[in-house]
């Protein structure tokens, strides 16, 4: 069996025989250096092994179990342990106000809206944004301590680190 392809160089019609197939060869016309490609008919499919679901099930809690670890070293550092009154601080998340969200806290607020922003949906997000804006000083701590976690919350863990970083740095940009 032959094949047949055609010179990018000077477009000169050529004939190589399959054993050829997969191979760089010279144009004999004006010698450039051309790939001889393997007919799709002959590339095998390569098997492929079903994905394990206990294998995704333990990636999961190894994902849970690292952000409680970042947050346990984020209140370490910033000395959590002790009681928010002694330290005349505030916690990190507060219930939303009169008009929040369903979920009840800011970190809801900021996540639906950073998954809104991941699939595109503007008008959702500019309602989600709306509401963080309302409570600015609570979304603030969020956005912080999200930029600061070592990963993503579960719902964003496919969106690039490059792309969740910028919806955060807007986000902090707009309240």
């Amino acid at each position: 069996m032959s094949i047949e392809l055609r010179c990018e160089s000077c477009g000169k019609m050529l004939r190589a025989t399959s054993e050829r197939a997969g191979t760089r060869a010279q144009c004999p016309a004006c010698g450039h250096e051309l790939y001889i490609p393997i007919p799709p008919e002959e590339i095998d499919e390569l098997p492929m092994t079903p994905e394990d679901a206990t294998d995704l099930e333990r990636e999961q809690a190894l994902e849970e179990e690292r952000r409680a670890l970042d947050r346990a070293l984020l209140r370490e550092s910033s000395g959590g342990d002790e009681p928010s009154s002694r330290r005349g601080s505030r916690p990190t998340s507060r219930p939303v106000r009169a008009g929040g969200t369903s979920g009840g806290n800011a970190r809801e607020a900021v996540v639906a809206y950073l998954q809104a922003m991941r699939d595109a949906n503007l008008d959702l997000a500019a309602q989600k944004l709306a509401i963080l804006q309302r409570q600015r000083a609570e979304a603030l701590e969020v956005v912080d301590q999200l930029a600061t976690d070592q990963l993503p919350p579960a719902g964003l863990a496919n969106v690039p680190p490059g792309v969740y970083q910028g919806f955060l740095r807007s986000l902090r940009s707009q309240l």
